[in-house]
């Protein structure tokens, strides 16, 4: 044999070893596992992960949505029934009041000066 044929059988042997040394490891490290896991821990994290699993649950938050679309649905329902005036249709309003005003206090100076002469006496002396 030559040295490359040496050096062949060599690597295949290591290779066979390192396999087997690791099939060794593994398997006793699922043993160690197995012994060391008692029923009650691995039934406290099944547990856990079914809370998990009902805490994120779709119909859950679904549900949750359903009553934000159902609250924005009355929010967007009151705000549609807000009635805001015409400004123009108040101006012309106030416009007319402004005229009625004037009206009025033209009269109630009229009055007032009716008042004044029915107040005074037709006779200076008196």
């Amino acid at each position: 044999m030559n040295p490359q044929d040496v050096a062949l059988w060599i690597g295949i042997a290591s290779s066979i070893g390192g396999a087997a040394v690791g099939y060794g490891t593994l398997t006793e490290k699922v043993a160690s596992l197995e012994e060391s896991t008692d029923p009650t821990h691995l039934e406290s994290r099944l547990t856990k992960l079914e809370t998990r699993i009902e805490d994120n649950d779709i119909s859950h938050i679904g549900t949750e949505i359903e009553q934000l679309r159902g609250q924005i649905k009355n929010t967007a329902d009151k705000v549609a029934g807000f009635v805001i005036p015409s400004t123009s249709k108040i101006k012309s309003d106030i416009r007319v009041l402004e005229t009625e005003v004037a009206a009025i206090q033209g009269q109630v100076n009229q009055l007032s000066n009716k008042v004044e002469v029915i107040g005074k006496p037709s006779n200076p002396l008196l």
